[in-house]
């Protein structure tokens, strides 16, 4: 897999053979002490962000260290100088941030990418018609032939119209703002260093073009790339089932299949939060969600109930013992998934995957973090796909093609 972006600018990235993202910054909320009524608002709010987006997203959850450089600054003004000893109060404040930094306190930040590459195709055929351009891509970029073309300032402004369309939606329903340039360097300069410390960031950095005549006498960018791909370019060192990513040992996991019937609030429904949360060191997640509108989610789901029903028959005709439970099993939850798309809302339905990325300074504490995440995760299986490391490594960098 090759490198994800070609361009970006602002909160604008660009990645290969047109597809194009929107990347924002999500607002945080202290959800371990909200009430379980407000935990189910917060749920319902996240349900409607992904009805209203219309569009395929990502979202990166990650973690910076806390500033505990910054602690005694921020705190030193609290004191009542009237009452207290300043200079006994400083000291007690530099001994919090001796103790904050031995601690690598982390903040966890949410950032959400949607894509602005226009509506898919939801004809029959579609899903094959595209998985057929993403293999024509894929020999294109192995022949050397898939040379990109320039930007034209025409599309610049189209993506700009439809980028402030998404962050009116995003915006009307849950805390959001645009990303910005040097929180882009942030996230990717980050994966060398992931679990490790953090990166060294240039404060002058921005992603650049060359501005050329077009032939029809308009002004188009071409991107350079380099800009971007620096920040990425430390060596990678890809075992069987890790990377060295500079000085950071790293594993890239996938969630396998859910709790069937999660209880919520509870551990068992908050896979992005609890397990992360409880485990005692920094873990990156990553959600790449596929969005398909209510009327083809319906076909794909009656195919689907079709097939369970065939199968349900062929066990009842030619098993001596009947069908079996989970064969049943299948036919009720067919039925009740095609009840939720033909409710009033007409949801739609999302594919999606979830990956999680563990950084270590070395291999042995690499294999802890790995055994104690997958401990709190309990039922939920953690796969560790060997062989494609390098590949989910990109996965989570941002990019505007989290699907393909």
């Amino acid at each position: 897999m090759s490198f994800p972006l070609r361009y970006a600018r602002g909160n604008l990235l660009i990645g290969r053979s047109g597809a194009s993202a929107g990347l924002y910054r999500l607002g945080m909320t202290s959800y371990p002490y909200l009430p379980s009524g407000e935990k189910w608002q917060l749920q319902r709010r996240l349900q409607r962000l992904a009805h209203t987006l219309s569009a395929d997203f990502s979202l990166w959850r990650v973690n910076r260290a806390y500033a505990a450089d910054q602690y005694v600054r921020h705190t030193e003004g609290l004191l009542d100088a009237r009452h207290q000893d300043p200079q006994a109060w400083r000291s007690f404040l530099a001994g919090h941030e001796r103790r904050l930094h031995e601690l690598g306190s982390q903040t966890p930040e949410v950032y959400l990418a949607v894509s602005l590459s226009g509506a898919r195709p939801t004809g029959v055929g579609s899903g094959l018609l595209r998985g057929i351009d993403r293999v024509r891509r894929k020999v294109e970029a192995l022949a050397g032939i898939g040379i990109a073309s320039p930007i034209t300032s025409g599309e610049l402004s189209e993506l700009a119209s439809r980028e402030q369309r998404i962050y009116e939606r995003l915006s009307g329903v849950i805390q959001t703002r645009r990303v910005h340039t040097s929180e882009l360097q942030w996230l990717l300069r980050r994966g060398a260093c992931r679990g490790v410390s953090e990166p060294h960031l240039d404060h002058n950095w921005e992603p650049d073009a060359l501005v050329v005549s077009a032939p029809s006498g308009g002004v188009e960018f071409e991107p350079l790339g380099h800009d971007l791909r620096r920040c990425v370019n430390a060596a990678i060192t890809e075992h069987q089932l890790s990377l060295q990513h500079g000085g950071s040992y790293q594993a890239m996991l996938a969630l396998g299949a859910l709790a069937e019937a999660p209880e919520f609030p509870g551990a068992s429904a908050e896979v992005l939060f609890s397990p992360l949360e409880a485990v005692g060191f920094p873990v990156d997640a990553v959600i790449h969600a596929r969005w398909l509108g209510n009327r083809q989610a319906l076909a794909q789901v009656r195919k689907r109930i079709a097939d369970v029903e065939n199968a349900y028959h062929e066990q009842l005709q030619g098993a001596a013992h009947g069908p079996s439970v989970l064969a049943g099993v299948d036919r009720v939850l067919a039925r009740e998934y095609e009840a939720q798309l033909q409710a009033g809302g007409h949801p739609p339905m999302l594919y999606g995957q979830i990956g999680l990325a563990v950084g270590a300074p070395s291999e042995e504490e690499l294999e802890r973090r790995v055994a104690t995440l997958k401990e709190h995760y309990g039922e939920i299986t953690l796969h560790r796909p060997a062989g494609i490391q390098h590949e989910l490594f990109f996965s989570h960098l941002p990019r505007p093609d989290g699907w393909a």
